[in-house]
């Protein structure tokens, strides 16, 4: 659940509960269609998720469940969005409850080239920025529609893999059914600008995790935090608890925890508890050995022992 994967080619994505008392089951779907890629992800549990795409696609979302709760970098989903994702793009996904997604994965040139063929000039792939197309209830429901055929056909374990024909076929499918989609809209995307608060606020709290994550221990104090982002303490607190719906204090334990839980699954045979609770930050191994019982059922030398049973 908390390893990190690939979510596609050259880009990856970890995991991290929120707490044991949601059921944290979680799917993964990929698909290759020769220059393109289908990605989708399925979770029953609220969810925060931290990664980075492929610097070599842009990618068309669609959040087909859970969109009313389900933000991506602080700025709400909603529902029967379509997104256009640059290249590159950080993520920072965070669900309350049950959600899935899909993504269609392909170059900037080919997305234009199918915009221009459609309509020549109307639509232009902004470089570096989300764009984000309302859709319309009916051309939602065929995307929708077409992706779970897709999956439903694809997604039989112990069978051969596509064909090439019928990989580019669904492809095809898949990227018409996206302009068409696209322009039934009237073709306007949503206006969200680099400098929209909300978007800056989640900019702000994916940068707030690399200087915790930089500093020794991963422990740095929230007013230094507040110090090094120009924010005060105060406007901090405001900013998660609007953005993510957690405190700062709650969101990096939170971080921090995830991060010792995959150490934990990862340990070498020298790995101690101490060595794990330590480079996390946590300085207490009482303290410590407790909030992670709290969080993920059991005390951490129990999945310690496990993953060593593993190993054998």
């Amino acid at each position: 659940m908390v390893n990190k994967f690939e979510v596609v080619e050259g880009g990856y994505f970890e995991r991290r509960i929120i707490s044991i008392e949601d059921n944290n089951e979680a799917r993964n779907f990929q698909l290759s269609l020769g220059e393109t890629r289908l990605e989708s992800g399925h979770h029953l549990g609220a969810l925060i998720g931290r990664g980075k795409a492929s610097s070599e696609y842009v990618y068309l979302g669609l959040t087909i469940k859970g969109g009313e709760y389900t933000r991506y970098n602080g700025i709400p989903t909603g529902i029967g969005n379509l997104r256009i994702y640059p290249e590159g793009a950080e993520i920072l996904y965070q669900s309350m409850g049950e959600a899935e997604w899909f993504t269609y994965a392909i170059s900037r040139e080919k997305l234009q080239e199918a915009l221009d063929e459609y309509d020549r000039g109307k639509i232009k792939l902004i470089p570096h920025q989300i764009m984000t197309f309302p859709l319309k209830t009916e051309n939602y429901e065929q995307l929708k529609t077409l992706f779970l055929d897709i999956k439903q056909m694809a997604y039989k374990p112990g069978e051969t893999a596509l064909s090439e024909e019928v990989s580019r076929m669904l492809s095809i499918a898949l990227l018409n059914g996206f302009i068409n989609a696209i322009f039934a809209s009237e073709g306007q995307a949503d206006p969200i600008k680099p400098n929209s608060l909300t978007l800056l606020h989640g900019q702000l709290i994916m940068a707030t995790e690399q200087l915790m994550l930089s500093g020794q221990e991963n422990n740095l104090k929230l007013s230094d935090l507040a110090k090094a982002t120009g924010y005060t303490l105060r406007a901090l607190e405001f900013i998660f608890k609007n953005s993510v719906g957690m405190s700062p204090k709650n969101w990096f334990v939170n971080m921090r925890m995830n991060g010792a839980l995959r150490d934990l699954m990862e340990a070498k045979p020298n790995t101690t508890v101490s060595d794990v609770a330590t480079r996390w930050g946590f300085q207490h191994l009482a303290r410590f050995s407790a909030q992670y019982r709290d969080m993920f059922g059991e005390l951490p030398s129990k999945t310690l022992s496990r993953v060593r049973e593993r190993n054998k």
